[in-house]
């Protein structure tokens, strides 16, 4: 009689565990299912850019990134929805995963209003700009939904109608987001991995409810491998308190100066930083006119003589692939990329910028008063032209003809400028000097103003809550708050005087100019010697732009 042999389950657990476990196991990649199929319906160029700028991964789904910038996205969802629910997996399970991220200013809308007619847009099964996909392999059996961040979450915005109300149904891409707010998320995120995960089998439980159609592998995973090494990750932070070593954000104001010192490694280790500076989120509108990108134009086309005046005839095949070099670049400090993967996707950032040379910003959807108009577009041409860019003489949808790339001192805060020292420039140059040329300086680029209605609060670190505040520096609120927020469409910006009913769809930051990096002084110029009724008339010629 033959002898029969059993293995007791536990042996094959820790077989399996071995082999999750073992040097290699872990180095696999994944594509956003998104990404594909918007890609593959793409008809044309521009096509193929939005759906690269809208759902493209950028080779950040990997194990490489998991370590960097990456996270587990079915396990944070669940730690993020635990602690929501006080802890209660049976409340964690009910959970609205759009609202749960919507708090933090992600969106995760119905539609998008700008997207290209004929191109089907793909149900979204993450927030648009958090970008995920299963990575896996047969053995060891390994499944994990990575997820990261990508380029619309900073970089797409609510639609507003003619009242200032936002519509979280429908998004504008190439809009600022003016309600992401990293900071907060990034906190929440690091104390629900802290706390949630503690209990394996609740946070686990959760993660089958939200996500129903997670596979065995992926389940054993994320027990047997993630979860372990997630807990090590957390406790590894404990010196520093969170998840990175500075704050990421205010509400709509990035902090891409620090998650670039952060991935080039000139953060010391176990340092927290206490002095971080903020960077309110453009309008991509007319972009491609500019001759070196950041607020203060630290990143130069190489070979390029810098700040001299561009036209759209400008914009050769030659000055986009220049530009994308540059833009790609910005994918090692936002998804945690290495320089050698930012380098291969040049490609992808060529394609953006096929859409960009179309691209346009949402119309303004308020009232205009009209009979205002040509007074308006004679003072823009007199006051702002020369630093700001020359608009054409349509009094219905100007268009940017003549960018000066205009860099100088207008009195803004200049913390910013300061921080980004030579050690920083060096580094990039080190690095990346193929595609950029870094440089210091202590002035700041003036941008095109295309899209400016939306791109709220202003100056380069979003110390200013509308246009008429910025017409009259002396009546600048020293505090306000952003996020979630409705738009004043009188004043042109952060409505300041919300009513009990109205409810913020996102998590609000403030916005204190006496703190570091947050002055809201400067650009006097061009203001001072207005009248009432010639800032008036202007307000209304740049809602058109």
């Amino acid at each position: 009689m033959r002898r029969r042999f059993w293995i007791p389950p536990v042996l094959i657990l820790l077989a399996l565990a071995a082999s999750l476990l073992r040097p290699g196991a872990f180095d696999l990649a994944a594509t956003s299912p998104a990404y594909t199929a918007t890609l593959a319906s793409a008809q044309d160029a521009a096509g193929r850019g939005v759906a690269t700028f809208a759902f493209g991964d950028w080779g950040g789904l990997s194990a490489d990134t998991l370590r960097t910038s990456a996270w587990p996205w079915k396990l944070a969802t669940a730690a993020l929805a635990l602690q929501a629910a006080g802890g209660d997996p049976v409340a964690a399970g009910q959970v609205h995963i759009p609202d749960l991220y919507r708090r933090y200013g992600f969106h995760w809308p119905d539609s998008i209003g700008n997207w290209p007619q004929g191109q089907p847009l793909p149900p979204l099964t993450s927030p648009l700009g958090l970008n995920t996909g299963l990575a896996s392999r047969t053995w060891p059996p390994i499944a994990v939904s990575i997820g990261n961040i990508g380029c619309a979450a900073c970089h797409a915005s609510v639609m507003y109608d003619a009242t200032g109300r936002p519509d979280t149904s429908r998004v504008w891409l190439g809009a600022p987001n003016g309600s992401i707010n990293l900071a907060a998320w990034t906190r929440d995120l690091y104390s629900a991995l802290r706390d949630q995960t503690a209990d394996a089998d609740a946070v686990l439980a959760t993660v089958s409810v939200l996500f129903p159609d997670t596979g065995w592998a992926e389940r054993l995973t994320l027990r047997l491998a993630i979860l372990p090494q997630t807990r090590a990750a957390i406790a590894a932070r404990a010196d520093i308190g969170g998840l990175l070593p500075f704050r990421a954000s205010l509400a709509g104001a990035t902090n891409g100066l620090d998650s670039l010192r952060n991935r080039l490694g000139l953060i010391p280790p176990g340092t927290r930083v206490t002095e971080s500076v903020f960077n309110s989120v453009p309008d991509l509108g007319d972009r491609l006119l500019r001759t070196r990108l950041l607020n203060s134009g630290t990143y130069a086309i190489p070979g390029s003589p810098g700040a001299e005046a561009m036209s759209p005839a400008d914009i050769t095949p030659d000055h986009r692939r220049a530009l994308a070099g540059i833009v790609a670049f910005f994918t090692v400090p936002s998804m945690g990329l290495t320089v050698d993967v930012a380098r291969a996707h040049i490609p992808d950032a060529v394609a953006v910028t096929d859409w960009l040379a179309v691209y346009r910003p949402q119309a303004y959807p308020g009232r205009i008063a009209e009979a205002a108009l040509p007074q308006g577009r004679a003072i823009y041409a007199r006051a702002c032209a020369a630093c700001h860019g020359s608009y054409d003489a349509s009094l219905t949808t100007p268009r940017l003809t003549v960018f000066p790339n205009w860099e100088g001192d207008v009195g803004t805060d200049t913390e910013r400028a300061r921080l980004l020292t030579a050690q920083i420039a060096d580094r990039v140059n080190e690095v990346f000097g193929d595609q950029i040329t870094a440089r210091t300086g202590t002035t700041y680029a003036a941008p095109p103003l295309t899209g400016l209605w939306s791109s709220a609060p202003y100056l380069h670190n979003g110390s200013v809550p509308t246009l008429w505040h910025l017409m009259r520096p002396d009546a600048r609120p020293a505090w306000f708050r952003v996020g979630g927020h409705r738009l004043d469409m009188a004043r042109v910006g952060i409505d300041l005087a919300l009513d009990a009913t109205y409810i913020p769809w996102s998590e609000p930051a403030e916005v204190d100019t006496t703190a570091f990096g947050l002055t809201n002084v400067g650009h006097r110029i061009g203001f001072a010697d207005l009248t009432e009724d010639e800032k008036a008339a202007l307000l209304e010629y740049l809602k058109l732009l």
